[in-house]
């Protein structure tokens, strides 16, 4: 159950954070404020610090996604680095739904 909880809380970050970069990228346009963003990139931080201890390499990615989420909100990212973060969690909340 907690797996499908946090496969649901990784698509939902996968989905804001590429809305998010979608049109603060190609439009300059900020639909989702960045605190929004930076409260989903914590949260992120926070359960791949959790599961690390594990040596899951899942949560190593989490952290570096996070990382790069948290930052997206200081610094302009390239495009195609928020398209492989979101599809990234994207597929991986997908995957632990499948369960």
């Amino acid at each position: 159950m907690v797996v499908k909880i946090l496969g649901i809380f990784d698509i939902l970050t996968g989905f804001v954070f590429f809305i998010y970069g979608l049109f603060s990228v190609l439009w300059g346009i900020n639909l989702i404020p960045g605190f929004v963003v930076t409260i989903l990139g914590v949260i992120l931080l926070i359960k791949g610090l959790i599961f690390v201890f594990s040596l899951d390499i899942a949560s190593i990615l989490d952290i570096i996604m996070a990382i790069l989420i948290i930052s997206s909100t200081s610094f302009k990212m390239p495009f195609f680095i928020i398209i492989f973060v979101a599809i990234f969690l994207i597929q991986k909340g997908a995957f632990s739904l499948l369960d």
